[in-house]
């Protein structure tokens, strides 16, 4: 069954954590929406390697599909937004967390140890970025994982904020593990 967890937002500056749950009856059960804000690192401009899967590519143009007419997302009105450029820094970061989530059989935002989405972004290379932001599924398939988002208030929202200027996408499929793929999301501004 597809799975989504509950969103979680995560504002540094204030020190201030939101938790939502976006999803409905028409929402599979597991999504994850998360942000953090902050000036991190040195500011490198250099966007990692620019190679990505057939899956991966698919999903840009989805969220820049998405991006490119208005929608509301729950009860928020989104203007069309600028189309996300792909970063391979963020990319590594969510490759790798989808596929620790399937290696280890858990489904979160943060690694069992605790590490949360900006912290490995800029494990990953992605530094001096000024916001960071994931959505995470599990059990989608290719063909409804960005609907599944775009059904999700919160992480319908996190795809369309136009604050947001790149994205990296991680897919894994492991067959045997609870939900079999694991997709993850990972955006910023720098």
């Amino acid at each position: 069954m597809p799975s989504f967890p509950h969103p979680l937002t995560l504002l540094i500056p204030a020190a201030l954590l939101l938790a939502s749950c976006g999803a409905g009856p028409s929402v599979p059960s597991a999504v994850g929406s998360t942000t953090t804000t902050g000036n991190q690192g040195s500011g490198l401009k250099d966007a990692g390697s620019q190679t990505m899967g057939a899956e991966e590519a698919q999903i840009l143009r989805e969220i820049n599909e998405a991006r490119a007419v208005p929608r509301t997302c729950g009860t928020q009105r989104f203007e069309a937004a600028a189309p996300v450029t792909w970063n391979g820094y963020l990319a590594a970061a969510a490759r790798a967390h989808a596929a620790d989530m399937a290696a280890r059989g858990y489904f979160d935002h943060d690694t069992p140890e605790g590490v949360k989405p900006a912290q490995r972004a800029e494990a990953a290379g992605y530094t001096g970025w000024r916001i960071v932001a994931e959505n995470i599924a599990a059990g989608y398939t290719l063909a409804n994982v960005t609907q599944g988002w775009l059904d999700s208030p919160s992480h319908c929202k996190t795809l369309m904020d136009p604050t947001l200027k790149e994205v990296g996408v991680g897919y894994v499929y492991k067959p045997g593990s609870r939900y079999g793929t694991y997709w993850v999301q990972d955006y910023g501004t720098r």
